[in-house]
């Protein structure tokens, strides 16, 4: 009749436990996942988003720094070769006067005086628009300036292009390779005169590039440069520098023009020191660590305050979850109090071996009760950092012999068999008796609610170095491994496999983590799941600490 009854009365619960773990279970996973949405639109997007801005307007802003520096550079070019163009247009404008002012007996002579002056000039040669007219003046030294009629007129297309530009009143230089003129250098710069003489429409400056660059361009280039430029002249062929205001190689010049009036040469410009392509890099990559820095910041605070809203949801339904599995574990016992008593006060039972039975289970439901009550009482003492322990010298034999004397008849009620080896001559501990007691007893209440079928337990002592140890094994369900540290949390239950039908408080192992740690030891576990469980709990020996005191 006993055991009927309290199937009778556990029965229906079982089914409504079953729904409701599952539902919490459900709830649980939904409100994770709803938490990581949220903090996914509310925090990583956003930052994601901000990164994403602010590499763009870092891409953006390093463009237009580019930028700027290409137009600063094109107008330092272009001034140089708006420069040489202005030289080149004055040289072509005092022969226009020379040749409108001066009798033609004596255009040579002036026109020498003119050489004589410009050594970047070699020579000046007049023609018609044909090209079939030719005379050429040279220095007064007598230098050789060969240019060939064939050579002029092969230029018919260039002629006729600077004749439509004089008749529309602008007088343009259009420079031309005619030829190896002086050692190899067959430059020559072509022109439109004023000259009231048929025979001499065209004229042409015989240029040495390489000495109109030296003698001409250079103090230009060296103010264009300043103090922050590094300019330089090369020749396009074979990258080679023909001038520049410090050394440069070609490949270290950044931006290149062509010189309008001499084909085969460019101009180049860099930076002075660090070029602005390495400046820019610089900039973008130390924006950009920047950047990183305070993403890997921003997520790393989202994934604490992630953690702790977590934790905080999670210690939140752990406290639900405890208030409803104490309520579980008051009312059964006390449901069975009551049935068993008011079975008595109205006298059905017939037989005093049923009497004596019955009380036996209002006694120890009733001890039930007071353990649960007290481990309530010890964890809200705990937590408020009320509990104090009473050491003093004791032996682990004698607590485990005090536990057993009024346990072992309700293990044997319950169907275990018990196995107990104490160690001999075991070292003393110091120890508050009655909080390692509630340990053992702890341990003891977890080896009959998880040991369903194999019913046994074994407890031995013993000592190991330095350590006093009380070992309880059961041949129960187990503990999975990933769950062997968190059991000993405050309100943490195993949620997962057999072990989700069973009700429990959650107190137990970390009350006895509290213990252990207020005496200064340690708890070891060894279980796998279906093969049961051993804790070992181990004190310091009171021996050992006084010879080491002693000595």
């Amino acid at each position: 009749m006993l055991r009927t009854s309290r199937r009778l009365i556990r029965h229906p619960d079982f089914y409504d436990t079953m729904k409701k773990d599952k539902y919490i279970k459900a709830y649980r996973i939904g409100k994770g996942r709803k938490i990581a949405i949220i903090f996914v639109l509310v925090a990583l997007l956003p930052a994601l988003f901000y990164s994403a801005y602010e590499v763009s307007s870092l891409s953006s802003t390093e463009g237009l720094i580019q930028s700027i520096y290409s137009k600063q550079l094109d107008v330092i070019l272009f001034s140089i070769n708006q420069y040489a163009l202005d030289v080149a247009q004055s040289w072509s404008g005092e022969i226009n006067t020379l040749l409108i002012s001066t009798q033609s007996s004596h255009i040579n002579s002036a026109t020498q005086k003119f050489l004589d002056k410009r050594g970047s000039i070699h020579g000046v040669f007049f023609t018609d628009s044909t090209g079939h007219s030719l005379s050429i003046v040279t220095r007064q030294t007598g230098e050789k300036v060969d240019i060939k009629v064939s050579s002029l007129q092969n230029q018919s297309t260039t002629i006729e292009k600077l004749l439509r530009y004089a008749s529309s009143g602008y007088r343009k230089i259009e420079p031309v390779i005619i030829g190896d003129s002086i050692a190899g250098q067959g430059l020559v710069l072509l022109f439109v005169t004023s000259s009231r003489f048929p025979e001499q429409k065209i004229a042409g400056f015989v240029i040495d590039a390489r000495s109109f660059l030296t003698e001409v361009l250079r103090a230009k280039i060296e103010q264009a440069a300043g103090e922050e430029f590094v300019l330089g002249v090369f020749d396009r062929q074979t990258r080679h520098m023909v001038l520049s205001t410090s050394h440069v190689e070609f490949t270290e010049l950044r931006e290149t023009k062509d010189l309008w009036l001499f084909p085969g040469y460019s101009i180049g410009i860099r930076l002075k020191g660090t070029s602005v392509e390495d400046i820019v890099r610089a900039r973008s990559e130390r924006n950009l660590i920047l950047i990183g820095f305070l993403d890997i910041l921003l997520l790393g605070a989202v994934w604490l305050v992630y953690r702790t809203l977590k934790k905080e949801m999670e210690l939140v339904q752990l406290k639900g979850d405890f208030v409803s599995n104490v309520s579980h574990e008051l009312r059964t016992p006390l449901s069975l109090i009551r049935m068993f008593t008011e079975t008595l006060s109205m006298k059905r039972v017939q037989t005093e071996e049923q009497k004596h039975e019955y009380y036996e289970t209002i006694l120890q439901e009733t001890e039930r009760l007071t353990r649960l009550i007290n481990n309530i009482l010890n964890f809200s003492r705990m937590e408020a950092g009320k509990k104090q322990y009473h050491l003093e010298p004791t032996t682990l034999n004698e607590i485990v012999i005090d536990v057993m004397k009024t346990y072992t008849s309700h293990l044997e009620h319950e169907g275990f068999k018990i196995s107990m080896q104490l160690a001999e001559n075991l070292p003393g501990i110091q120890a508050d008796r009655e909080a390692v007691a509630e340990a053992l007893i702890n341990i003891l209440d977890n080896a009959i609610k998880y040991s369903a079928t194999d019913k046994f337990i074994r407890i031995e002592t013993g000592h190991a170095i330095d350590k006093v140890y009380v070992e309880v094994e059961d041949h129960g369900i187990g503990i999975e491994k990933q769950h062997h540290k968190k059991i000993f949390e405050t309100f943490y239950r195993v949620s997962t496999g057999l072990t989700n039908n069973i009700k429990g408080s959650g107190l137990g192992l970390s009350l006895v983590s509290h213990i252990l740690h207020a005496h200064g030891g340690l708890i070891e576990l060894e279980s796998e799941p279906g093969k049961g469980s051993k804790f070992r709990l181990l004190f310091p020996s009171l021996n050992l600490s006084d010879s080491t005191h002693k000595g």
